[in-house]
């Protein structure tokens, strides 16, 4: 019975995963860039609570679009859950939404820490300059809990090419 139990334990926690990583957004077609262009980097940094009340702290740094051939698409930073432990370095993804917000998805790097995977959404296409922006978030906890949030006034920094 208990081999049954933690089997549907990591079933069920496959698929919030799954769900969890498609969330906020449709993932867009892909588009190259040439070495001659410059790169375009989006950050996110702010905090916020949870609908729950949890305060959350993040820096996610990402690569959208470059001539970088290790860090194209890719994104690093930490995630703060206050109170619970120092923040945790995560790993990930960018994709640009075609109404031009961009959606950070990254996962824990250490399976002894809290977070396993979240997801990071600008809400205007067009980011304003300092600690002025609407960022949705969400959280997939060890403990499969799935807490959504947001920051009324993150920072979204979008530099490179995409910056018109």
């Amino acid at each position: 019975m208990k081999i049954i139990r933690n089997r549907g334990r990591k079933v069920v926690s496959l698929a919030a995963i799954v769900l969890f990583t498609l969330a906020f957004t449709i993932v867009p077609a892909g588009r190259s860039a040439t070495a001659a262009e410059p790169s375009e980097q989006v950050i996110f940094s702010g905090e916020g609570f949870t609908t729950d009340g949890l305060p959350v702290g993040f820096w996610i740094w990402c690569m959208s679009e470059g001539n970088g051939p290790n860090y194209t698409g890719a994104c690093r930073g930490s995630v703060l859950i206050h109170g619970q432990e120092p923040a945790q370095g995560v790993a990930g993804f960018i994709v640009e939404n075609p109404d031009g917000t961009y959606v950070a998805r990254v996962f824990g790097l250490s399976a002894k820490k809290s977070i396993l995977a979240a997801v990071f959404h600008n809400v205007n296409p067009e980011p304003a300059s300092g600690p002025n922006n609407l960022v949705q978030f969400g959280i997939l906890t060890t403990d499969l809990i799935n807490r959504i949030g947001v920051s009324p006034d993150a920072v979204v920094n979008v530099t490179g090419p995409g910056d018109e």
